[in-house]
């Protein structure tokens, strides 16, 4: 079964403040694969983690429009794009307070602005997609798209908070899921997370959302692709017949390199998921007394041991964003956070409400 995070000890006499985790869930379908796993993965983070925050956004029941290329985002608002109240759990990670991301808007009117919302709040990312012909499906991809705004921030610069991928298919398709991986990998760069492991899921899970297997972890490929090495496919041929290692495992650019190439560009910027893929708000409560393993530590998804699964049988099929939340601090002074060029503050439930 998935496991949803390290249950590593913190270092003695000092306990970090909880997370928040966001589980992004990119299938069309609200109720295949990829739906089961997001699922089971909610759950565990709920029984592993009690006090942490976790919640879900599924692009399967979430409005979010492609992106026109306006490029309206570039400019900087007088307002940021959210106001936030002490206590709120989705209160925006102390990395996207300090940067500008909160005053890059996008013109769309749609439900991206709450997507962000779960995003600016992440300490972790996990992201759980079946693959389309390699790739990402079309909303998801319009997400992903939809993430521009950030470009036009300094977020990509500052320290990346982490990101976890689980590809999910049926299994059949030659020609991989790279594609995926670089799509995915480029745009969360821009909106501050790295992408630290891939998990693969292919052909491991029924239609009917039956894990059958574990996941594999699949290797990162090198940032930019082999043309970043100077390798061509007669050169990666070559260097595999050779006894080589496999082109996946070659290192290419740094993410700090990828984010000063970023500073020097010009400004001008399988199928479904019960038949295709290659291989390779809930804002509810969730309380817990503390007792149950400290998983605070950036650790990268585990699959060794199994996790039982705590079954919300209300909560299948309500789709949004959907989410249980332990405590979060705010980083503004005077009591609400502060959001670099201002301080907002409006006065809401502090739950985060359900959309």
């Amino acid at each position: 079964m998935p496991r949803c995070c390290s249950t590593a000890p913190p270092p003695p006499g000092r306990r970090s403040p909880p997370m928040h985790r966001v589980i992004l869930h990119g299938s069309c379908r609200a109720d295949g694969r990829s739906a089961a796993l997001a699922d089971e993965l909610f759950n565990a983070c709920i029984e592993e983690c009690p006090d942490d925050g976790v919640s879900i956004v599924s692009v399967s029941s979430t409005d979010v429009g492609p992106c026109i290329g306006c490029d309206e985002c570039r400019a900087l608002s007088e307002e940021p794009i959210h106001v936030f109240q002490e206590g709120d759990p989705l209160l925006p990670q102390e990395t996207v307070v300090e940067s500008e991301a909160l005053f890059h808007h996008c013109v769309i009117d749609d439900d991206m602005d709450e997507v962000r919302k779960h995003l600016d709040a992440a300490d972790e990312l996990i992201v759980v997609c079946p693959v389309y012909f390699a790739g990402a499906p079309a909303q998801m991809k319009a997400l992903l798209d939809r993430l521009q705004p950030y470009y036009f921030t300094d977020l990509r610069t500052r320290p990346k908070r982490p990101a976890v991928l689980h590809v999910v298919g049926a299994g059949g398709d030659p020609h991989g899921f790279e594609p995926l991986i670089g799509s995915l990998r480029s745009a969360l760069s821009v909106t501050g997370f790295t992408l630290e492991l891939v998990l693969d899921w292919v052909g491991k899970i029924r239609a009917d959302g039956e894990i059958t297997a574990e996941a594999e972890e699949y290797p990162l490929p090198p940032v930019g692709g082999f043309g970043a090495l100077g390798l061509d496919g007669e050169d990666c041929g070559e260097a595999m017949a050779d006894g080589g290692e496999s082109p996946a495992s070659f290192v290419g650019f740094a993410e700090e390199e990828f984010a000063v190439a970023f500073e020097t560009e010009d400004d001008d910027g399988g199928r479904d998921d019960d038949w295709g893929g290659g291989r390779g708000e809930r804002v509810g409560s969730s309380s817990g007394s503390g007792s149950g393993p400290d998983c605070r530590g950036r650790a990268k998804l585990s699959v060794s041991s199994p996790t039982p699964a705590v079954k919300d049988e209300a909560a299948k099929g309500s789709g949004g964003a959907r989410g249980s939340h332990g405590s979060r601090k705010s980083s503004g002074k005077g009591g609400g956070p502060a959001y670099g060029k201002k301080n907002a503050k409006k006065k809401g439930n502090g739950r985060g409400g359900r959309r």
